[in-house]
């Protein structure tokens, strides 16, 4: 098996840091992001105070036992929920193993190490295709036709692949009316209706063949214009081709139509983050307030439910102030973007606001939306003035006191 994951090593001695720079050459790794660094624990206790933590965290510690549990527990306070901690140590002890076992590392190996005592622990970590880590479901759904959904997503996941180092891959769901393909300029290998269509055919492989790369850290899988009758979509079919995907992709941005059917309403219960768009109008507003009353319960409150207020002042006489719709839904829009056509001309280009207005005064909001998103606490970017930041929007929007 071919692992496609996070990996940070932080070395004391240079006997583990040669073995760990092994993986970076080893061929199950192929596809996996290794980055090394010296300091072993406390290295990494420091780094992870401003930096997101990797999927598997490997530590070299040379301390005794108390030394090492105390640091794992600082390393517990800085790290990503879901993050897996592989400790090598220099105490061959069962004492000190049961004890970190105990404390949640993942494995822990006795110095010295070779590379392939290294791939074996990985390979018996995540053996279990269920053990096997999932990138972040994030999905966009319109509170009505045309409020710009497509549009955030499709930047929100273009900001992502730009900052996080990682693979972002981005599903157009809307099988009839999917636009990924033009948004990139791009040709679908395979529809994704054609694939819903027939889930016992998907398979890992199959995406991998069908899926399109953008660039490096892009992937597509677009949906184009297709009117052809396709047999009923089961929320199922969608589990399956989701799942596979988020085990090819750091973060998996999913456009959505506006559409209900059990297999949407599946996968907006389900989206580790959801990001409903609306413009400020009565029928978005009411269709927003129905959606949020009606998720609440089944997405819980650990998933976060993110409403954006989109295409601010097209009618200015007719548009709902923001009291109504903040004071209505008991919920603070996270975002509000005027409307500019800059987005209908780069539409017709097949670019995204960052990658061809990078200066443009909503560029540095959206990738902002992307951070938000993407569930870790600080992203690589430029350092933002203080009327870029997301509240200085809403407060130019009135949508914060």
């Amino acid at each position: 098996m071919i692992y496609r994951l996070t990996i940070d090593g932080f070395h004391v001695t240079g006997a583990v840091a040669e073995a760990l720079a092994g993986l970076q050459s080893d061929r199950l790794m192929a596809k996996s992001r290794i980055t090394l660094r010296d300091g072993g624990l406390s290295g990494a206790i420091t780094h992870y105070r401003d930096n997101a933590s990797a999927q598997l965290v490997i530590v070299e510690e040379s301390g005794d036992r108390q030394q090492i549990l105390e640091r794992l527990g600082h390393l517990a306070e800085v790290c990503i929920a879901g993050t897996r901690v592989m400790v090598i140590g220099h105490l061959n002890d069962v004492g000190t193993y049961r004890a970190l076992i105990g404390q949640g590392v993942s494995e822990y190996l006795i110095a010295p190490v070779t590379t392939a005592d290294l791939v074996a622990a990985v390979e018996s970590l995540y053996q279990d295709p269920g053990a096997a880590p999932r990138g972040r479901l994030i999905a966009f759904f319109a509170a009505r036709g045309g409020a710009g959904a497509s549009t955030l997503a499709h930047n929100t996941a273009w900001n992502l692949a730009q900052s996080v180092g990682e693979q972002v891959l981005l599903v157009d769901l809307d099988l009839a009316f999917g636009t990924v393909g033009l948004a990139f300029n791009t040709d679908a290998k395979q529809t994704v209706g054609e694939l819903l269509g027939t889930p016992e055919r998907i398979d890992a492989q199959m995406l991998e063949r069908i899926v399109v790369k953008y660039d490096d850290q892009l992937l597509l899988l677009p949906s184009r214009g297709d009117l052809r009758d396709l047999p009923p979509i089961e929320p199922e079919a969608v589990d399956r081709l989701l799942d596979l995907l988020r085990r090819m992709a750091a973060f998996v941005v999913v456009d959505l139509p506006h559409l209900w059917a059990p297999w949407v309403s599946h996968v907006l219960e389900t989206a580790d983050d959801l990001v409903i768009v609306a413009q400020p109008d009565l029928p978005n507003l009411r269709d927003t307030k129905a959606l949020l009353d009606g998720l609440a319960r089944r997405r819980g409150d650990k998933a976060p439910t993110r409403v954006v207020i989109n295409k601010q002042d097209v009618y200015r006489k007719s548009q709902l102030s923001a009291k109504d719709f903040t004071e209505t839904l008991k919920v603070e829009p996270v975002l509000a973007l005027a409307f500019d056509p800059v987005f209908g001309e780069l539409s017709n280009n097949g670019q995204m606001l960052g990658e061809a207005a990078r200066s443009h005064k909503l560029a540095e909001p959206m990738r902002q939306l992307a951070g938000l998103v993407s569930g870790r606490q600080s992203l690589p970017a430029r350092k933002a003035k203080a009327n870029d930041t997301v509240t200085a929007w809403l407060k130019k929007a009135k949508l914060v006191k």
